[in-house]
Formats: C-alpha cells, structure tokens, sequence
C-alpha cells in the first residue's frame, strides 16, 4: 500500500512491528507526523489496514503494510527481508508481542515457545537484519519494546517477564557495543499501558487500569512521547513514568529474597481476594 505523498520529501523510513494497535500505532503516529514513511507489521488484516489508511490521509506519508506472524519463522524472515531492502531504514520499532495469564505448566508448551519466537528470536532476527544498513550509513536507530516486568519476578507471567527481560538485557549490550557507529538501541521498558492488550486476556480494563498504590497506567501516547525523547537523549533504558521508575527501583534495589517475599504476599492477597 503505497501513500499519496512523494517519499522524496521524508526524513527516511521507520518499521514498526505490532502496529495496529497500542503502542505500535501510537509510534506510527508520532511518526508519520514527524515525516517518516512507514513499513507497518501486523496480524490483523482489516485493523492495519484501517490504521495504514488512516495515516495516509492525515499525514500524506506513504505507508506499506506488511502481514506477518512474528511467532513463525516465515513471518520473521519476510519482515527481515523488507527491512534489508529499506535502503533508508532510520528506525526500527520491535513492538510486537503478546501476553496470557496461567501457570507455567499448565499453559501449552507451544504458547511459551511463540512467545520465545514473538519476543527474542523476532527481536534478535530483525534487529540484525537493520544494523548492516544503519552501521554503513553511520545513523539509525532501534527501539525494543520491553517492559518494567523485565526488572520484576512475574509468576502467572512467567514467560513474559523472562522473554523482556532478554529484550532489555539484550539492547543494553547492543547499545554498548555500537556507541561508536552513530546507531541508537533503545529498551522501552512501559508498565501499566491503556491499550487493548489487557482486553485481549479478556480482563476488564475498568478494573485493571484502576489507580492502585504505585500503579498508574499511561496513554500509548505518553509512552511513545517518552521513548521518542530519551532516544534524542541518548537513554539507553526508558522506563516512562515516576511511579514505574519508583517500582523499577525497588525491584533492582532491594535484596532479591525481600523482593521475592514482597511479590509472594501479593500473590496471596490476589488469591483471597479471587476465592
């Protein structure tokens, strides 16, 4: 899906994966206004489309659209290959990602290893694929959509927490390692989110989005302006919002074994609360 406007007056490209909602949307947004052309991944078809369309009428940017499972290898090399044929690639957004609820073993082993794939190997697959172009131009920059739950033991999301806690770990190294090449590695590290990923577990977002304690959700909006202005800072990890900063403290901070017995007495309030 090519956009009216002629690429020639855009400040390059941007891929965004997980783009048709939430974050992933709000980043092209913010992106088309800026003046990038766009490559958007997603699953679902109708809803890209929408929000593609949307932004070539507002904006006047071209935007493509490119329907992907990041969960399979296929998905994964067909998203690598567009970007390796993106000669102006500026930004990379690793947005795409799922979550569920449940213990670890009685969740089916395939769901964690989509989630493996979705998280790290699509991470580690695509952002390999964008470094050769950006190093040689000696610009570019990733953004890797973590999460605070990178910081934090997440029992009932095991394998979320485990899978961000690669993509931070895993920008931070990156980050380090290309300091000298003009390319930028961020990990966006968002808590609490107002986007249709809570819905999607089939949680009611009244409740979930409720003001609690050091909880407080953010707009996508919010979060995409926070990321977008640590990445013109240089900040390498971007936890946006006090309160989530508050919370990432503590978890690094404290010894491990008080944090254990912290989160193991939420767990036992949740659980008297839901008998």
């Amino acid at each position: 899906m090519n956009g009216p406007s002629d690429p020639g007056s855009t400040r390059g490209t941007a891929l965004i994966t997980g783009a048709t909602s939430g974050i992933g949307a709000a980043f092209a947004r913010r992106l088309a206004a800026q003046r990038y052309a766009l490559v958007l991944t997603g699953r679902r078809e109708a809803e890209i489309a929408a929000v593609a369309k949307a932004l070539e009428r507002e904006h006047r940017m071209p935007v493509e659209v490119i329907l992907a499972e990041l969960g399979e290898r296929s998905g994964q090399d067909a998203v690598a290959a567009a970007i390796a044929a993106t000669p102006d690639l500026e930004i990379l957004v690793n947005n795409a990602g799922f979550g569920y609820r449940g213990r670890f073993h009685e969740r089916e082993l395939d769901r964690h290893l989509a989630m493996l794939e979705t998280h790290c190997a699509a991470v580690v697959r695509l952002t390999h694929a964008a470094l050769p172009g950006m190093i040689a131009r000696g610009r570019g920059a990733i953004v890797n959509v973590s999460s605070v739950a990178s910081f934090i033991p997440y029992p009932a999301n095991t394998m979320y927490g485990a899978t961000k806690a690669f993509v931070t770990s895993f920008s931070e190294s990156l980050a380090l390692e290309l300091r000298d090449t003009g390319v930028r590695v961020q990990a966006l590290c968002p808590g609490m989110t107002r986007t249709d990923f809570h819905s999607r577990l089939g949680q009611d977002p009244s409740r979930v989005y409720r003001d609690r304690g050091l909880q407080r959700a953010m707009s996508a909006e919010d979060v995409v302006d926070a990321s977008l202005a640590a990445l013109a800072s240089g900040k390498v990890v971007c936890v946006p919002g006090g309160n989530n900063v508050l919370a990432t403290i503590f978890a690094t901070k404290l010894p491990r074994a008080v944090v254990h017995r912290m989160i193991g007495r939420m767990l036992d309030v949740r659980r008297r609360r839901s008998r």
